[in-house]
């Protein structure tokens, strides 16, 4: 036993420093972390406990029977309240003038002449309007015209025959038969007033050319 502990005691001479038999080998004062073997590291065993923890504030604590009513008997949220309406500025307006726009002019109203003596000529001339023509048969007894105004109006003769052509706005209006009779009445409407005095004009040539003349007292 003696020997053994000789044994012992001379090898821990001959690996250390030099120094007392019973000293503890101590490590060096350099050692670094990265000296520690990886075995003695252990895992580190917060994380397991930290999932747990977490996994643990999730689960739902259970209700009372008290509390479900109290869930339901809350008033759900009311919708925010529409913005109130911003009074609008006052703009001043202009009334459209009145009558109707676009409509043309009325026609003249005529009223017809008194009645005169057979073969008599009418003076002044009767020139009703298109709507106020005197109704009758052609050959019904009837002053012929006599002298007319100047203008869009003339009163010829060749003969025993009269014509009459006289414009009224956008129409022609003309009378031509035999003297001492109603004769033919006959209204034309054109689009425009000049389309229609073109049309006076024709007509009047129309009769100079078949031998008329204007009538003269």
């Amino acid at each position: 036993m003696i020997v053994r502990e000789a044994i012992v005691a001379l090898s821990r001479r001959q690996r250390g420093d030099g120094g007392g038999d019973d000293e503890p080998e101590s490590k060096p004062a350099d050692a670094k972390p990265a000296d520690v073997k990886p075995a003695d590291v252990k895992p580190e065993e917060s994380k397991p406990a930290e999932a747990k923890e977490k996994q643990d504030d999730t689960t739902p604590l259970p209700m009372k029977p008290g509390d479900a009513k109290k869930a339901e008997a809350k008033p759900a949220a009311q919708a925010p309240a529409p913005a109130p309406d911003l009074p609008r500025a006052k703009t001043e307006t202009i009334a459209m003038p009145g009558g109707d726009l676009g409509r043309p002019p009325e026609m003249p109203q005529s009223v017809a002449p008194p009645p005169l003596a057979f073969g008599a000529v009418e003076n002044p001339t009767h020139m009703p309007g298109p709507k106020d023509i005197p109704s009758g048969e052609p050959g019904d007894r009837a002053p012929a015209p006599g002298v007319v105004p100047r203008g869009d109006s003339r009163s010829l003769r060749k003969g025993n025959e009269f014509a009459l052509i006289y414009r009224v706005g956008t129409y022609v209006i003309s009378r031509f038969g035999s003297v001492g009779q109603r004769g033919q009445w006959r209204v034309v409407e054109y689009p425009t007033s000049s389309s229609a005095s073109h049309s006076y004009a024709k007509e009047c040539s129309r009769f100079v050319s078949e031998g008329f003349s204007d009538y003269r007292e």
